[in-house]
Parts: C-alpha cells; sequence; structure tokens
C-alpha cells in the first residue's frame, strides 16, 4: 500500500500539484456551510433559468397564436 501512495504523490507531483501533509485548516463543519451555501446560490441560479425559459417559452406561444390563419 505504501508504495502506491508514493506513486500517487510522484503522479501529483509530476503534474504541478501541491500535497497535502497536513489535516488541512478548514473544519468539517465549516466546508458544510460552505457547501451548503453555494448549493443554495446554484439553487438559486438554477430558478432564475427556468424562470426565464418558461417566459421564453410562453412569448413563443403568444407569437404563434398571434400569426394569421390561426
Amino acid at each position: 500500500m505504501a508504495d502506491w501512495i508514493n506513486k500517487i504523490d510522484d503522479i501529483l507531483r509530476l503534474n504541478g500539484r501541491e500535497l497535502l501533509t497536513h489535516a488541512g485548516k478548514i473544519s468539517h463543519e465549516m466546508a458544510l456551510q460552505k457547501s451548503n451555501q453555494e448549493f443554495e446560490k446554484y439553487q438559486e441560479d438554477q430558478r432564475k433559468v427556468s424562470k426565464e425559459a418558461s417566459l421564453r417559452e410562453i412569448e413563443e406561444d403568444i407569437k404563434l397564436l398571434k400569426k394569421p390563419g390561426k
């Protein structure tokens, strides 16, 4: 197993990646809070995109209804 760890570390170094040699600076709770905030932003963006798509669809339907001969 130690051989595989060393091989992966070597691959990361070759690709210019920095190795994490400590537990990190961010607590689990902080990471959860950040991920929840980002997910809320994503959900809000998706609601906006969905709303805009619905409005465009309604506008297209209105255009079709206004065409002569319909």
